[in-house]
């Protein structure tokens, strides 16, 4: 008895190789698109401004977070010792003894950082969402008016909720330029203005008042390798949906999109017990220091 064979036509083999062909090419490009490199550079002039020796001063200066939804810190260096501390937030801060001082002297710290991003936000399961869920400071959630409003926004699911809060912040809240001082959720909605913060603040406030975890994120935005500068630094808002950290940047009207042009600087807000203590860019211990981020 013969055994037949089973003959294939050569041009279906030619499409089921191309087909793998496709497949890994596909698989490659989303594996290095979902690690995306950054390298971040920022300075400051450090000057003793008096007329004495200095011994023992301290200065604290933010880095990017270690680890979040889809940043992760992989490399950080600078020109002068540090101490690295962990803050009970998760925020990492540089402690740099200022000892042997001269009087009137100046000293650069130079710091740079190495970053990979994530394409889409990483799954999480946090410890405990109770905190992102109340009211707090600036972030009024349990007012009637902010929780009417609230109500009004509601939608079928979370992720469309915070899509409607966000169009609402985005589409009613007028952008005054920087404020030096906080003003909370409550009064960017009574006044329909504010900076960045007040952007952050009441879509926070609207998103705790419909039960959806939400924080504030404190840092800068850049698209590729970049040195920071001080004026640039920025406040944004993150909503927990579906096991991950989402972006909401009402003020640049940015969506749980563009991860990799966010550089997250710190948790917000940090406990009082952090060096830094509300501090955004650097805090010193005492007032001999004249500090100027470059």
């Amino acid at each position: 008895m013969k055994t037949k064979r089973l003959l294939i036509p050569a041009s279906f083999l030619i499409a089921v190789l191309w087909g793998f062909k496709l497949l890994f090419l596909n698989s490659e490009e989303d594996h290095t698109a979902a690690r995306t490199p950054k390298q971040i550079k920022y300075g400051f002039s450090v000057q003793n401004k008096t007329n004495r020796l200095i011994t023992d001063e301290k200065l604290w200066i933010s880095v990017p977070v270690e680890q979040n939804a889809y940043q992760s810190r992989i490399k950080i260096t600078s020109n002068e010792p540090y101490k690295l501390l962990t803050t009970d937030q998760g925020n990492q801060i540089l402690e740099f003894e200022m000892s042997e001082f001269p009087p009137f002297a100046t000293r650069m710290i130079h710091i740079e950082a190495d970053l990979l991003y994530t394409k889409n936000p990483v799954k999480e399961k946090p410890e405990n969402l109770a905190p992102y869920l109340l009211p707090e400071i600036y972030i009024e959630s349990d007012h009637p008016d902010i929780r009417k409003l609230a109500g009004r926004l509601k939608g079928e699911t979370v992720y469309e909720t915070a899509f409607n809060i966000y169009n609402w912040v985005s589409a009613n809240i007028e952008y005054a330029g920087h404020i030096k001082n906080n003003r909370g959720a409550l009064y960017a909605l009574k006044n329909k203005t504010g900076d960045c913060t007040e952007f952050m603040s009441l879509f926070i406030a609207l998103c705790r008042a419909s039960h959806i975890p939400a924080r504030g994120i404190g840092g800068y935005t850049c698209v590729d390798n970049c040195i920071l500068k001080s004026g640039s630094y920025h406040n944004w808002a993150e909503f927990y949906d579906n096991g991950s950290w989402q972006i909401a940047d009402c003020q640049k009207k940015v969506f749980a999109r563009d991860h990799s042009n966010y550089i997250a600087m710190q948790i917000l807000p940090d406990n009082q017990t952090s060096p830094m203590k509300g501090y955004s860019r650097f805090r010193t211990q005492g007032d001999n220091l004249k500090v100027k981020m470059k």
